[in-house]
């Protein structure tokens, strides 16, 4: 807006009954900075518009901000926890990593009272309908984190037991790695899932769904790398060669005249 601009504003304002408009300031004023303590001490004060925020108690934003906001600051988590993942989630969420500093310290048990699930430790195939009923038993809007790489990819069990990724049946917002990743790791996922919130994103379908049914010989490379080398020895073995990677040891004769036995 130009300088005539806000003057004929200021004007206009001036010219109602009951209406204070402080004056305007010109292109070349600096006016002072405003702060976050200005905001709760009720002193700020806009720098274009003296009188639009009256003093600090009157604040304009949008209502969407204000909701992504307060569902960033009061997540309620529900842990799924199955293995030794599950303990470092009790210290992440006990006083010396204090969970509560970012709003989330109400465990709530009850999938109808959470919209944040942490799955911690190995989904065998038997739980994995459990896993999937109660995450779609969670209202809208939810975030899934993926904790340790046994949730993540299977781990170290390959097998077809073991599910190779939470992220076959339900959708995942953040992977966590490692065996078991630290409370640290937890903290930063936590902080992830806040700047998705703030962002409006949020992961909607599972993104290993093309893996699930899949036959495990497909999957899995360290059974193919097995069998792959079983076929080398087996090839080996047929022109009289050893196995790969088999190391030939000489043994030295015994001495009978020898009688040192240390």
């Amino acid at each position: 807006m130009t300088h005539a601009g806000r003057a004929r504003w200021r004007d206009r304002g001036s010219q109602r009954p009951g209406v204070e408009v402080s004056s305007v300031l010109s292109d070349g004023d600096d006016p002072k900075a405003m702060g976050l303590l200005d905001i709760v001490k009720g002193k700020l004060v806009d720098p274009t518009w003296a009188g639009v925020h009256g003093g600090g108690d009157i604040i304009t934003t949008r209502i969407d901000a204000v909701v992504k906001w307060g569902r960033k600051s009061s997540i309620w988590p529900m842990p799924f926890g199955t293995a030794c993942c599950a303990i470092e989630f009790m210290a992440l969420t006990a006083s010396h990593y204090d969970l509560a500093r970012f709003g989330a310290e109400v465990l709530r048990f009850s999938p109808r009272q959470a919209d944040l699930m942490f799955v911690a430790g190995t989904i065998v195939d038997k739980e994995a309908p459990i896993l999937k009923t109660i995450y779609d038993q969670m209202p809208e809007p939810k975030w899934v984190i993926s904790m340790g790489v046994c949730a993540s990819s299977g781990g170290f069990y390959r097998s077809y037991h073991t599910m190779q990724g939470i992220d076959e049946i339900i959708p995942v917002d953040v992977y966590v790695p490692g065996c078991p990743p630290s409370p640290e790791a937890l903290v930063a996922a936590v902080m992830k899932i806040q700047e998705r919130i703030k962002n409006g994103e949020q992961a909607k379908a599972p993104q290993g769904a093309h893996r699930l049914g899949a036959s495990g010989e497909g999957q899995i490379d360290r059974r193919e790398r097995r069998q792959a080398w079983a076929r080398d020895d087996q090839a080996r073995a047929q022109a009289g060669q050893p196995p790969r990677g088999v190391l030939s040891l000489r043994v030295l004769p015994a001495d009978p005249e020898d009688g040192h036995h240390g």
